[in-house]
């Protein structure tokens, strides 16, 4: 068998998907990728010194650059008790820690909902289900994906506040002047990642009952034409 063979068949199995489980099946692996990757960024820049704070499920990954050139990179686990940033910021971040946890929960719980409507779908459920547990399956998978994308969007500005202490972060994505510093804060790569994974997820889940919606509309009869205007 020629080295390409293997791809061909993969390509041919994705291509002989339905829409719905195509939508559900690439949903299920961006959220996995999300889960990877940071759902919150936060900034500092004080004079030459910029400080990348990327937050991702158990630490925070914070790079420096000195006028514009990598300095160095640092891990630290919300746990540490050393900095991710210069004073006069707390020495861990915490609540955000807290709050991230909770939201990458999330994200699993969405997982797994995705996983088990993809799985309904390729043995022939949504042929079968009625109408209205197709509509209760969209609604699940509409909440639990709504809730994953907009928890953390309501939880980390607080829950940074209160870490931060100097200043207020009042949104998901913002800046602010403190102590000689600018800060900046904005979602991080897994948050898009994630949004797009909602879509998906929604759209795929949507399909089949809006497929049993039409099918309930009867067809208009043979012989039957608009009336003339």
């Amino acid at each position: 068998m020629p080295p390409a063979a293997p791809w061909r068949a993969w390509a041919a199995r994705v291509i002989a998907l339905k829409p719905p489980r195509l939508a559900l099946g690439l949903a299920i692996v961006l959220v996995l990728v999300s889960l990877a990757l940071p759902l919150w960024s936060l900034g500092r820049v004080a004079g030459s010194e910029q400080d990348i704070g990327s937050f991702s499920w158990t630490a925070i990954t914070t790079t420096t650059y000195i006028s514009g050139v990598w300095d160095r990179t640092t891990i630290l686990p919300y746990t540490s008790s050393q900095s991710p940033f210069p004073p006069p910021t707390t020495p861990a971040f915490r609540a955000v820690g807290s709050a991230l946890a909770t939201a990458y929960l999330l994200d699993v719980v969405l997982l797994v909902v995705l996983a088990v409507v993809f799985g309904l779908f390729s043995i022939g459920y949504s042929r079968t289900m009625p109408t209205l547990s197709l509509l209760i399956v969209n609604l699940i998978v509409l909440g639990v994906a709504l809730l994953a994308l907009f928890y953390p969007i309501v939880a980390v500005p607080g829950a940074a506040t209160t870490d931060v202490g100097t200043f207020t972060i009042d949104g998901f994505w913002g800046s602010d002047s403190a102590a000689g510093a600018l800060w900046s804060w904005s979602p991080g790569l897994g948050w898009w990642v994630l949004l797009v994974a909602v879509i998906l997820g929604t759209v795929g889940a949507v399909m089949p009952y809006m497929k049993s919606i039409r099918a309930m509309v009867p067809p208009a009869p043979e012989d039957w034409s608009p009336p003339a205007s």
